[in-house]
């Protein structure tokens, strides 16, 4: 049974693409020097925008961006899995940008992609209202990454809160959940951790989270990269500033979790509920 020694980049990302790449590069570096075998990214690693209607006009297609290229170039150099979280590239034919994951092997090649599915249209309240899907068009299904022995199931911030998307991922073999974001600090305190912690429990799968942190254009964001094992413990976890957090990741631990605890062999299925009216 395989460990490796997992990696999560907590970006601080902004408008300016090359200092972006120059920060991914710089922690990249990092991740190397501690052992990193595969190193995350947070959602939107290229570029974050204040007013998210603009990005159908400053993102390029991905064959133009740098930052795959840099991401590519950076899993050859240091033979390693890098899992760009997820870039933000616009559509080849569309009037709007793809949220997606890039997944690339030690060899420098794209070996899986994904779309996010659930786009982040919410009302807060209190100037938190945001309509991602106004600039990004949702997938349109799910991925499992097979590494051999590690599988890791694809999924980028608000997918989050779909339990049955991370459910339908488990029962096609995912062991590792690989669910970078760039989390509001409204719904952050409350429900980052325990969502992360819901879907690591609910699944008995690893949960890998790296997050953006910091303020831009006025715009803050929660951080808090973390790191969960199938029983639910914190193995590591980032405040809110730039850096990395690690862990090895032991697959043993996923088949000692899920026996204990065999929940998806478990599973029954139900016709809909009986509706009840008591009263008047």
């Amino acid at each position: 049974m395989k460990k490796w020694h997992f990696t999560c980049v907590q970006l601080c990302t902004t408008a300016d693409v090359a200092a972006n790449n120059r920060q991914i590069s710089e922690l990249v570096e990092a991740a190397v020097a501690d052992g990193a075998q595969l190193v995350s990214l947070p959602e939107a690693a290229n570029i974050l925008l204040k007013d998210n209607r603009n990005y159908p006009s400053t993102c390029v297609p991905e064959g133009q961006d740098t930052t795959l290229a840099l991401c590519k170039a950076l899993a050859a150099k240091h033979s390693i899995w890098l899992h760009a979280g997820s870039l933000l590239v616009k559509q080849e034919d569309g009037d709007r940008v793809w949220n997606r994951t890039y997944l690339i092997a030690p060899d420098g090649t794209v070996a899986a992609t994904y779309d996010k599915l659930h786009t982040f249209d919410v009302a807060l309240g209190n100037g938190a209202d945001f309509n991602e899907s106004l600039a990004v068009a949702p997938g349109s299904g799910a991925v499992v990454a097979d590494l051999g022995e590690f599988r890791l199931g694809l999924s980028i911030c608000y997918d989050i809160r779909f339990s049955y998307l991370f459910d339908a991922l488990a029962l096609a073999g995912a062991n590792v959940l690989m669910i970078p974001a760039s989390f509001s600090t409204v719904t952050g305190p409350p429900h980052w951790e325990a969502l992360l912690k819901a879907r690591a429990i609910e699944t008995g799968c690893y949960v890998i989270a790296a997050a953006q942190c910091g303020t831009r254009d006025g715009v803050r964001v929660y951080g808090h990269s973390m790191i969960i094992s199938p029983f639910g413990e914190v193995l590591a976890a980032a405040a809110d500033d730039v850096g990395i957090i690690s862990a090895d990741i032991d697959l043993a631990e996923v088949e000692r979790t899920r026996s204990r605890l065999p929940t998806q062999s478990q599973r029954r299925q139900i016709a809909a509920p009986r509706v009840v009216v008591v009263g008047n």
